[in-house]
């Protein structure tokens, strides 16, 4: 009985691929002369029929192409008998996942691969044996041009140039210079709205609700649908993220995040203290100074807290710190089954009166770390208003002279300060500079052979890291330098600012926002048989006033 067996003819696959990294200039290099390579190749040796699977535009490190995908997906359909490229680049530059398709994969389907320029036939043996070093080869090429193009934007970014994609709301590129932003006149507002408000003691929820009633949009551009909720949907997370970012002030961030390895598709999230921010590349919509003091705020954001069914709206959080430890005071509650009335008048107690603060340290390791340093909710918040109540009625009174004794108070201070701190800056630079000097001597004992190679590598390791860490402190000491010459500045600040609450008469959050940096309480001692507890305030800008003399 004669069976007829259908013969189907296997197509030869004639793959082309170019990237962006390849260049648009090299000619050879183009789509269109690869197509003719390969047609004239399949057609001079028999390889017909054929078809073209293209990939324009993809770079080689990455398999996920979509012609590249479909060739596979022909292959282990059988319905290709033979892969012919340009060259082995062609095929991708990942040495490992190439030499898998080539080494594997190919011969697993009983498909022939060819390489033309790189003469390679997998009918041939020996051509095949050098295949592995030239993949290892197009994959140091294609490590080496991701590094230089990385290399290229961060340059640019550590010039303050941006290089990203859509610039962050509120600003837009200068049409004059792509690399250079300029403040969006639409979106602008928007922002320094919000920062206002985060300054008045606003939280990012109350911030976005607010936003949302009033229909402020998220973006310049509005999507062509009937539904426009999304158009308003300000979040809290959104709110957080634009008040965290450095570009508001008109500084450039390098970058947020750092890619694990060249093949990774990963990323290391980097932390905001080790952000590496550009001063001054731009025009700013809110002030440094207005940027720093809402980090300021985020940081010490106070929560509400519950006890004894009576909510506590805690002003004084990441404010209150133990004079003794430094550990930040914490916020109690009277113990369960006390009464809620006042024992002398009978009155419901406040939620601020049940309250009260203790440190930290003694809260969590006891009398032996530290002492309690206990004091009232009510005792701090009247304290600190007579204070703010007292500088303001002085500030206005007699402005002159207010402004003389802050002066000179500060002049003490900073004078004693940046002595010391300008004479560690030098003793810093001077033993940078003696730590170049070393690193010219081990290059030339490597290079006389004198110094091993792991020896050299151990001994530079540890003399970089020095110097980071020197460079670091260099910068902190530039900034504080810098700071205590604008005493002046600041000075005049903080009596603008106590002036505007001459007729307070209770606290708020925009108040000690605005005027308290931190508030130190200090140990309960006994004088003269009664008890006394000293209460430092630091004051934004001027830091603490002691009493006048």
């Amino acid at each position: 009985m004669n069976r007829n067996k259908k013969i189907v003819k296997k197509v030869t696959a004639l793959y082309c691929r170019i990237s962006l990294d390849d260049g648009n200039a090299n000619e050879s290099m183009s789509i269109s002369n690869q197509k003719l390579l390969l047609k004239d190749y399949a057609e001079k040796n028999g390889l017909l029929p054929y078809e073209y699977y293209v990939d324009d535009g993809y770079t080689g490190r990455n398999f996920n192409r979509p012609s590249f995908k479909r060739m596979i997906a022909d292959i282990e359909a059988g319905k290709v008998g033979c892969v012919i490229t340009k060259d082995l680049s062609r095929l991708g530059r990942n040495y490992i996942e190439a030499g898998g398709y080539i080494e594997v994969f190919f011969p697993k389907h009983n498909v022939r691969y060819i390489a033309v320029t790189d003469g390679v036939d997998s009918l041939t043996r020996q051509e095949m044996d050098i295949t592995p070093f030239k993949n290892i080869l197009n994959d140091m090429y294609s490590r080496d041009i991701s590094k230089k193009v990385l290399a290229g934007h961060m340059t640019r970014s550590r010039q303050g140039k941006f290089c990203g994609g859509q610039p962050p709301l509120g600003l837009m590129r200068d049409p004059a210079d792509r690399g250079h932003l300029v403040l969006d006149p639409q979106t602008a507002p928007t922002i320094r709205k919000i920062y206002d408000l985060a300054l008045n003691g606003w939280g990012c929820m109350r911030i976005a609700k607010q936003l949302m009633e009033e229909k402020i949009p998220i973006t310049r551009v509005k999507s062509n649908t009937a539904c426009d909720v999304n158009y308003y949907s300000w979040g809290s997370a959104r709110i957080s993220h634009i008040l965290r970012n450095p570009f508001y002030k008109g500084a450039h961030l390098v970058c947020r995040t750092h890619q694990k390895g060249i093949r990774s598709g990963t990323v290391d999230t980097i932390p905001r203290k080790d952000w590496e921010v550009i001063e001054d590349c731009h025009e700013a919509i809110v002030s440094p100074e207005d940027w720093e003091k809402v980090q300021e705020l985020i940081d010490r954001r106070p929560p509400i807290m519950q006890g004894n069914a009576c909510p506590f709206y805690n002003l004084f959080h990441g404010m209150v710190y133990c004079a003794t430890c430094g550990k930040s005071m914490q916020a109690r509650y009277e113990k369960v089954g006390r009464t809620g009335k006042n024992r002398f008048t009978g009155k419901e107690r406040e939620p601020i009166d049940k309250a009260y603060y203790i440190c930290q340290t003694y809260n969590r390791l006891g009398k032996d770390a530290c002492t309690s340093h206990k004091i009232e909710a009510r005792d701090l918040y009247n304290l600190v208003l007579k204070d703010i109540q007292e500088l303001a009625e002085m500030a206005l009174k007699d402005a002159d002279a207010f402004y003389r004794r802050l002066c000179s108070r500060m002049e003490r201070r900073y004078l004693s300060d940046a002595s010391e701190m300008e004479k560690e800056r030098e003793r810093l630079e001077k033993r940078n500079q003696e730590i170049d000097e070393m690193f010219l001597n081990l290059y030339t004992d490597k290079a006389k052979g004198i110094l091993s190679e792991q020896r050299f590598l151990k001994l530079t390791a540890a003399m970089e890291k020095e110097q980071e860490e020197n460079q670091s402190r260099i910068k902190d000491l530039s900034l504080l330098l810098h700071r205590s010459n604008e005493q002046e500045n600041d000075v005049r600040s903080f009596i603008r600012e106590i002036r505007r609450y001459a007729a307070i008469q209770e606290l708020d959050e925009t108040v000690l926002n605005r005027l308290i940096s931190r508030i130190l309480v200090g140990e309960i001692n006994k004088v003269d048989g009664e008890k006394v507890q000293e209460v430092k305030i630091i004051y934004n800008f001027v830091g603490e006033i002691p009493a006048a003399q």
